[in-house]
């Protein structure tokens, strides 16, 4: 007959599995959800997760802290797995970037074709100033108008920024003017009053964003958001470019 302890390590591996089951199918989910999904207690799903985060099976996102299935779990879509391995090594450098500036840290990733927001930490002194439903994370920003987008572009040859732009049907001044802009400045700018976002912050932005490469391609960007009442660009770029450079720097080495 099997022991109390054994047959304790086989519920705890099943359980496990539930849940890395449960995220496989659902993408992501909440300790919440979780705790319905499973029917188990919520203590016991807490420490499940905390046991599998530790053994890096899942990550827990910074923006919506919702748990996902790390890099190494997923198998099937390279795709998948390249996003969540850059999140997922981006996630201590965005920590540190967004609570040494005070302001919000974006990451983007570019497969060539779109940009999306792969994840984003915002510090504790703007916590409140950000509703819990403006979450930006996994919605694809504008190549042309976010700074994310154009810190990619300004980083790009002429014959690929003009691919893009005539897919995007930009106008041929307005994406000449757009690009130029980008490497003049030597990083991406948001465009002032535009929004792409579906959801909405009761406040307008600002943002400030460099290019990550990685093997000699741009992969994404890295951007530095606030909202617009807090500072201007220029007192931004004066007081944290050199820490965004810094922190792109950084986690380029940890891609190689």
């Amino acid at each position: 007959m099997a022991s109390k302890v054994e047959t304790g390590n086989v519920r705890s591996v099943e359980r496990a599995l539930a849940i890395i089951e449960l995220l496989g199918q659902h993408q992501a989910l909440g300790l919440e959800e979780l705790h319905y999904l499973t029917g188990l207690p919520k203590a016991t799903v807490s420490r499940m997760l905390l046991t599998l985060q530790e053994q890096r099976w899942i990550y827990r996102g910074l923006s919506d802290r919702r748990y996902r299935l790390s890099a190494r779990s997923l198998f099937g879509d390279s795709r998948q797995r390249c996003k969540h391995r850059l999140a997922e090594q981006a996630r201590p450098w965005l920590l540190e970037l967004s609570a040494r500036t005070g302001l919000v840290s974006d990451l983007s990733g570019f497969d060539g074709e779109h940009l999306e927001v792969l994840e984003s930490a915002v510090p504790e002194v703007l916590r409140k100033r950000y509703p819990h439903d403006s979450r930006i994370v996994g919605q694809h920003a504008s190549l042309f108008h976010s700074a994310m987008g154009k810190a990619c572009l300004g980083a790009l040859n002429g014959d690929e920024v003009e691919r893009l732009a005539l897919r995007e049907r930009v106008a041929a001044e307005d994406r000449q003017r757009l690009c130029a802009q980008s490497r003049q400045l030597g990083f991406g700018q948001r465009t002032e009053g535009h929004w792409e976002y579906p959801v909405r912050l009761p406040f307008l932005i600002r943002a400030v964003a460099l290019p990550l490469r990685a093997e000699g391609r741009v992969i994404g960007s890295i951007a530095l958001h606030w909202p617009m009442d807090l500072a201007c660009v220029e007192q931004v770029r004066k007081r944290h470019l050199g820490r965004l450079a810094e922190t792109v720097e950084q986690l380029q080495k940890t891609l190689v």
